[in-house]
């Protein structure tokens, strides 16, 4: 959700939605009185008067919603008794902010909230609450899931909160927005789905039974709140299991109570879920349920039966046939070789062969469609589902409509056709789609594919290596994606001569990281992705600090001011930020003190030794380890041993954790695994080997929730999130990367039987993404660290080929060379997903040496003690050795 948000503002980079410079339709009131001032923030205009909220700073916010086309009037309406009643308030600034709020992609805790007012007591939200329910009594809008409606008004709501932003900083780096409970004490301002209030805080504006209003159109009812969400029956339907819910409505798995037959149920919430300023989910779904019963009396099977349509207060229900099956895109993940360590030539003859008979199926469907006049629009792999016996089906027609319009035209990215290839033709979407899907079937590299074609060539020897791409599905998968002949370089010439292309290629990521620089913005140096804006920009995985580090490893002189720029404003937030090593100030430290910004890395990380936040992790990416290790990193700088007394101390308060406190996740940054590289540094420095048995006990704990598939070793997430991962920030690159330096050290028998699965997890052909610590690079980057360090050719080799393999997430342009970040929908320069983590690989794998990524290898010594900036006394610090936890690192 937050990426579809952050991809509205440019083509090329992810930016804040504020950043949009088509803004459709401004939104100011009709009449402002004088003495009222008006400011824009973000996506938000403000009005106020000279004492702005008048220093309260929460209670009962009214929250006004409105149908789009009454967007303007309900927005003179309301602020007229607004001005009237001296309240301050906020309203999105124009309509294009109102349609990515309302958004079927959009947050749900958003929807709705067209105007925001901050009466200053209790006694002026109740008459303002009155008011603006009479102003307003004959507009429409959505419900505000985070409120309670006032009354019978459909578009005046309320809810207690923060007036003014107050928040937490989690160890994760995400901001925890804080309210005044009914004692006073700072507690979460709990945004979800559902109206909460703070303990101690009870509803004074609750009103007694209303008359009955008017009557509403359309068998439409108007309580004053929705249907208990307990209440698992409506319309004769049981409602089993949500399968999914978006700001439009949710859907379901349910049972006819008359029949016991099983159903599929499609919900459209009244005046939201948009597509456009004139399509809201119940016009969507109303829509498809016409298009429903028309293509089943014509042709029965091409599409779901419909079965029923119903409405329930202010929702609107479709219901189907139940299809089984699972979506095309789990199908592919299931059954595609590329994805796997291990596969076989056969593997791949047997995968093709399958994948073209689903191509060819639905090509059928698609052209029974066609010849009864109607064109499916949205081909992507969620509206495909493949049964046990390989046969798919379309679902979710809401975007399908007559050839002879009028269409709404809504796909999916990598699968949604350009305007201009299809032009007057409708059929263009639906041909598009299916080529898509063919595409995705091979290699799922569309979004890089539609920004430079030449990446197919280079997939393509990739797999004849492995087992050829039959001719007619690799025809259909780039029929409207071929490559120009006279791109450069071919596959074939960074397959003969690997070195001089690999550093043509990581030059050319070095070009486009500097070339997109922008010292002089506020919010962020280089473009980044959605988790370094909704984290902080300046961190080392998603902003500032990673990709200085991956600029200095390479050599490069980074654009002036940044360095500075990064201590400067880092210091000014440090109360912002977290402490972690990847997320926050003590990775910052570290990249200063490498720049020779000592005094200014001290300071930050004196902060994230006592930062409150460490009492909730434990972990390497974000919490005691990634701080102790960092204490490290500056007492090799200055041999002020003040900083080893912190590690090690940080490294007790997390031998001395038990069970019960410890959580379940799993790899290099929030796992055992990162905890275990601290020890190993601990052990390197202090010649303590009980530091070195604890780190291997972590290791062993990590190893027990290994799951071997396809001869290599994978990781899951976590006890709740079972994906098996080979990467680095999650997976067997970063367990491998721990692993390897233990066996570097010490034998360990348990280990050393790991490590070849370890080693055999990552040599999948294909990733998702090609950035460090979620895709391609960070396997490459673990098999160069194993290669180097224990003198494995085949391992080097493998990094070697990886290295090619980066060509496939290549995008090229005049100023150098980018790729996709994180969801593939922008490029990127962070170190996690962007350009500046493939950046830091290429140059690892072509120059190879030590700390490439912050794991504090470089010859365990420090400064001469003449040289010291500052030593202290030690004092004693307590080591105790308890058992080491099996059950879990981070809390």
């Amino acid at each position: 959700m937050e990426a579809f948000l952050f991809a509205q503002s440019d083509d090329d980079f992810y930016a804040p939605p504020g950043a949009i410079s088509r803004r459709g339709v401004e939104y100011r009131p009709a009449r402002v009185p004088d003495g009222w001032t008006g400011t824009r923030q973000d996506i938000w205009t403000q009005w106020y008067t000279g004492d702005r909220l008048g220093g309260v700073e929460d209670g009962w916010k009214v929250h006004i919603s409105a149908r789009p086309d009454q967007a303007a009037e309900v927005l003179d309406d309301a602020a007229a008794v607004l001005f009237a009643h001296r309240v301050p308030f906020k309203h999105l600034s124009c309509s294009r902010f109102f349609l990515l709020t309302g958004h079927k992609h959009a947050a749900r805790q958003q929807a709705g909230k067209f105007i925001a007012a901050y009466p200053p007591d209790q006694a002026t939200a109740r008459r303002l609450l009155q008011a603006l329910a009479e102003a307003l009594a004959d507009r429409e809008g959505p419900f505000v899931l985070t409120d309670r409606r006032y009354g019978p008004s459909s578009v005046v709501h309320y809810r207690y909160g923060a007036f003014v932003p107050r928040q937490r900083v989690r160890a994760d780096g995400h901001a925890e927005l804080l309210v005044r409970d009914g004692t006073g004490r700072l507690v979460p301002d709990r945004r979800g789905t559902r109206f909460v209030l703070p303990d101690g805080i009870t509803d004074p504006f609750t009103p007694a039974p209303a008359p009955a209003p008017a009557p509403a159109p359309a068998s439409v009812t108007a309580p004053v709140t929705p249907p208990a969400t307990a209440t698992p029956d409506l319309g004769g339907y049981r409602f089993e299991r949500a399968i999914r819910h978006s700001n439009g409505g949710g859907t379901y798995q349910g049972r006819a109570l008359a029949t016991g037959r099983t159903v599929f149920i499609k919900e459209a919430r009244a005046h939201t879920g948009l597509t456009s300023m004139t399509s809201a989910a119940p016009q969507r779904l109303r829509r498809e349920y016409a298009t429903l019963c028309a293509l089943h009396e014509r042709y029965p099977g091409c599409c779901p039966e419909p079965l029923d349509y119903f409405q329930e207060w202010e929702h609107e229900f479709l219901v189907t046939e139940f299809v089984p099956g699972r979506s095309l895109h789990a199908w592919m993940v299931e059954h595609n070789p590329l994805i796997r360590p291990v596969a076989t030539p056969s593997d791949f003859a047997a995968y093709y062969e399958r994948a073209q008979r689903v191509v060819d199926a639905l090509d059928v469907i698609l052209q029974r469609l066609h010849d009864a006049g109607y064109a499916f629009i949205d081909v992507n792999p969620h509206n495909v589902l493949v049964d046990d016996d390989d046969r798919p089906r379309l679902v979710d027609f809401e975007a399908a409509g007559p050839l002879d319009g009028p269409l709404e035209p809504i796909g999916a990215p990598g699968y949604f056709a350009p305007a201009d290839l299809v032009g007057d033709n409708p059929l263009g979407y639906d041909e598009f789609g299916l080529s898509s899907l063919a595409l995705g079937l091979i290699a799922p590299l569309n979004c890089t594919a539609d920004r430079n074609p030449a990446v197919l060539r280079h997939l393509r020897h990739e797999l004849a290596g492995r087992a050829r791409v039959p001719r007619r599905l690799w025809r259909i998968a780039t029929r409207f994606r071929a490559p120009r002949p006279d791109a450069a370089p071919t596959p074939q010439a960074v397959a003969a001569d690997p070195v001089p292309h690999l550093e043509s290629l990581r030059d050319g990521l070095l070009r486009g990281l500097l070339a997109a620089a922008d010292p002089d913005r506020a919010d962020r140096v280089f473009p980044i992705g959605p988790s370094g804006y909704l984290t902080n920009a300046l961190c080392v995985a998603h902003g500032l600090a990673g990709i200085l580090h991956a600029l200095r490893r390479c050599g490069a002189t980074p654009p002036d001011g940044t360095v500075a720029h990064l201590a400067t404003r880092s210091l000014a937030r440090l109360d912002e930020l977290p402490p972690g090593l990847h997320v926050g100030t003590a990775g910052i430290a570290w990249v200063l003190a490498d720049h020779g910004r000592l005094d200014e890395a001290q300071a930050l990380l004196d902060n994230a030794d006592r930062h409150p936040a460490l009492e909730s992790s434990a972990t390497l990416g974000h919490g005691r380890a990634g701080v102790a290790l960092a204490e490290l990193a500056l007492y090799r700088y200055t041999g002020d041993e003040r900083f080893l007394d912190r590690a090690l101390a940080q490294a007790d308060r997390i031998g001395g954790l038990d069970d019960g406190d410890l959580d379940d996740t799993v790899g290099l940054l929030s796992g055992r695994a990162g905890i275990a590289l601290l020890y190993h540094r601990l052990a390197a420095l202090t010649g303590h080997s009980g530091q070195l048995r604890r780190g291997l006990g972590y290791l062993h704990g990590e190893l027990d929730r290994a799951v071997t598939s396809d001869g290599g070793l994978l990781f899951p997430v976590s006890g709740r999130d079972g994906r098996l991962m080979p990467y680095l920030f999650a997976g067997s690159a970063g367990v491998g990367l721990v692993a390897s330096r233990y066996l570097a050290t010490a034998h360990d028998e348990r280990l050393a039987a790991a490590l070849p699965a370890l080693l055999a997890g990552v040599r999948c052909p294909y990733t998702f993404y090609g950035g460090l610590y979620n895709g391609m690079a960070g396997l490459g980057l673990f098999l160069e660290d194993h290669g180097r360090r224990h003198g494995d050719a085949d391992a080097t080799r493998a990094a070697y080929d990886i290295g090619r393999r980066m060509y496939l997430y290549a995008i090229p342009g005049a100023s150098g060379t980018h790729i996709l970040g994180e969801h593939d929908l922008r490029r990127s320069c962070d170190l996690y997903s962007g350009s500046a983590g493939a950046l830091l690989f290429l140059d690892q794998l072509l120059r190879p040496r030590e700390d490439a990524f912050f794991t504090l290898d470089a010859p365990d010594t420090v400064p001469a003690k003449e040289n010291r900036r500052a030593t202290v006394d030690r004092g004693a610090v307590p080591h105790r050795h308890p058992v080491v936890p099996t059950t879990g690192v981070g809390i």
